[in-house]
């Protein structure tokens, strides 16, 4: 079974549900045909995401280039997998998925997040570090992102865990996604098997980090990815949890020692965030590193453009053309 992109764009973005054997997974493909040896971009969304905040950047590399999303194993049209959601088991169902919809090599793999963790165990399965031409990591997680920056912290929970998350840090106002867009965002985040399997991963994630530490990827002295291109979008998490702490505490949430807690994390959260993206450089001798300055944690919903920028420039190191 092959799925071929359409020439128009957006008005001819196809869809397909590929079984990969024990469930099946919903592929949307947008963009220009492929010409031969031709790189193709697959996204890899973060944590509890889905495919709907991508909107605005596969929108704004339609006529350009041809880009593949996915929506994981409980995701949007997606079946539920029989497995649980492990970074390894998601990586493997990559694998399957491109495998049984005859996408092949070569790849450039986009990836937020947590789906940094993910994309990388991938590349780190059989093969498949030679399947990719290039890499762009947004604000994505690395082995010791939880060690260094614990976001998950209880006292952070406890002031901005009943916040309205998307206006306190103010992706509701700043979103770049058309009406209709942001309304099938909402939708898909506020369904109920959406926020199932949220849960479900969100019970996996903290075990994937000393998972793919156990690899030893970062700091080789033949780095990882070569001299494949690697782009490096930092976003502003240290801001979104500025906005939050300053939000919670106006609500009255948190007790004085929370509070004291979330703020001393706040003092130093940049320069620590700072180091854990700047080491992820250190996977390729070709990298770029790039600031979303207008951004929290969601480059790809507040700054589409940053990444669509990201991705050209990695396709262009990979195949010398002019986008």
């Amino acid at each position: 079974m092959t799925i071929s992109f359409p020439l128009n764009g957006d008005a001819g973005g196809s869809s397909k549900l590929v079984s990969i054997g024990s469930h099946r997974l919903c592929l949307y493909s947008y963009g220009p045909n492929r010409t031969p040896g031709q790189p193709v971009v697959i996204i890899v969304p973060g944590l509890a995401s889905s495919i709907t905040g991508w909107a605005a950047v596969r929108r704004l590399l339609n006529l350009t280039l041809p880009v593949y999303l996915y929506d994981r194993a409980g995701y949007g049209r997606s079946d539920t997998s029989p497995n649980p959601p492990t970074s390894i088991a998601i990586a493997e169902e990559l694998a399957q998925l491109l495998q049984c919809a005859d996408i092949e090599p070569p790849y450039i793999l986009v990836a937020h997040s947590w789906g940094g963790i993910l994309a990388r165990e991938f590349l780190a399965m059989g093969d498949h570090l030679h399947d990719i031409s290039g890499m762009v990591l947004v604000d994505a997680n690395q082995e010791r992102t939880l060690s260094v920056i614990n976001w998950r912290e209880p006292s952070i929970r406890s002031i901005a865990g009943k916040l309205d998350y998307l206006s306190v840090t103010g992706i509701r106002q700043d979103h770049k996604l058309t009406a209709s867009e942001w309304r099938e965002y909402l939708d898909e985040e506020d369904s109920t098997k959406h926020k199932q399997q949220a849960e479900s991963e969100s019970a996996e994630y903290e075990k994937s980090f000393p998972v793919l530490a156990e690899k030893g990827q970062l700091n080789r002295e033949e780095p990882f990815l070569g001299e494949r291109p690697l782009a490096v979008v930092k976003g502003g998490t240290a801001r979104d949890h500025a906005r939050m702490y300053e939000s919670g505490v106006r609500a009255g949430y948190g007790t004085v020692e929370e509070r004291l807690r979330f703020h001393e994390m706040l003092q130093t959260w940049e320069e620590r965030d700072n180091e854990l993206q700047v080491e992820a450089l250190t996977l390729s001798r070709n990298s770029r590193y790039i600031e979303a300055l207008e951004s929290g944690h969601n480059v790809h919903l507040t700054e589409p453009e940053v990444i669509v920028d990201a991705i050209k420039w990695v396709f262009k190191q990979c195949v010398g053309s002019h986008l």
